[in-house]
């Protein structure tokens, strides 16, 4: 069992990444998430620089983590 990151050191554009690696698109992944389709939206495209809403860190991680353990069949793995 991995230990939850705090969401104030998540990385929106490696979360972004992950989601694409699972094969979601945006609006399935706010579903899977419990999260405006708009807050991902931003959450996603906020640069390093900036500051993000911990809330959607916090579900948008979850959600990786959960999905990532047991992938959807959307998930490709290329080899």
């Amino acid at each position: 069992m991995t230990l939850p990151i705090d969401p104030a050191r998540r990385s929106p554009k490696g979360d972004h990444n992950r989601r694409i690696a699972l094969g979601l698109e945006l609006e399935q992944f706010a579903v899977e998430a419990g999260v405006e389709l708009e807050a991902l939206r931003q959450y996603e495209l906020t640069s390093p620089d900036q500051d993000f809403d911990l809330a959607v860190a916090d579900r948008v991680g979850r959600a990786l983590e959960r999905l990532e353990a047991h992938p959807p069949p959307s998930q490709r793995v290329v080899t």
